[in-house]
């Protein structure tokens, strides 16, 4: 299959989800999440404001925030990607595509967040990802520091075996899921 019709096929399956199933399963993902050595040696990350049935990304956030860690939400500014700062979920409006984004005001961080949570529509089994189509996240993690970790958020039913992989598309660090943590990297935190 390409791209396109495992974009379809796969949104069309996620958009089946009914809110409690929604809110379950991304419960799951985040007390998985929560677990895990990476959220808990990070300083600073980003998350994403979930649309269209997304991996909800709330718990996480309030936890950082308790823990006082920097948290992070991407704006699209033309076909660009850049993370700002918040502190409350007040911080964030409706901004490109319908996605709850940081308001204008405030502004782009100059380094990159340590850890970053990065949404998909499919992710495989080598640290692939398909994404909405338009680039944003490949073109951000492309001009990363390798030290930035990339870890892709989704529901199990969004891995699949392999994926189609263009020249401009880029790999992931690890995958966590409502059933399982994947990592590809052997230099995460609490795997050193």
């Amino acid at each position: 299959m390409d791209k396109a019709a495992i974009r379809a096929a796969m949104l069309k399956r996620r958009s089946t989800l009914l809110p409690d199933q929604a809110a379950r399963l991304s419960h799951f993902a985040q007390q998985r999440f929560l677990a895990t050595e990476m959220f808990a040696a990070t300083r600073s990350l980003a998350l994403y404001s979930s649309v269209r049935n997304e991996t909800a990304t709330d718990k996480i956030f309030a936890m950082a925030c308790r823990q006082g860690k920097q948290v992070y939400y991407p704006r699209v500014t033309g076909e660009h990607l850049h993370f700002v700062q918040i502190n409350s979920p007040g911080q964030l409006v409706l901004g490109s595509f319908g996605v709850l984004e940081p308001a204008a005001d405030l502004k782009v961080s100059r380094q990159d967040p340590e850890l970053i949570l990065v949404p998909g529509v499919a992710f495989d089994c080598r640290g692939h990802r398909l994404g909405y189509g338009r680039g944003f996240y490949d073109r951000y993690l492309a001009c990363c520091s390798d030290h930035v970790v990339c870890v892709g958020f989704a529901y199990s039913f969004q891995l699949c075996d392999a994926l189609p992989v263009g020249p401009h598309d880029q790999s992931l660090d690890a995958l966590v899921t409502d059933t399982q943590i994947i990592t590809w990297r052997s230099t995460l935190p609490g795997l050193t």
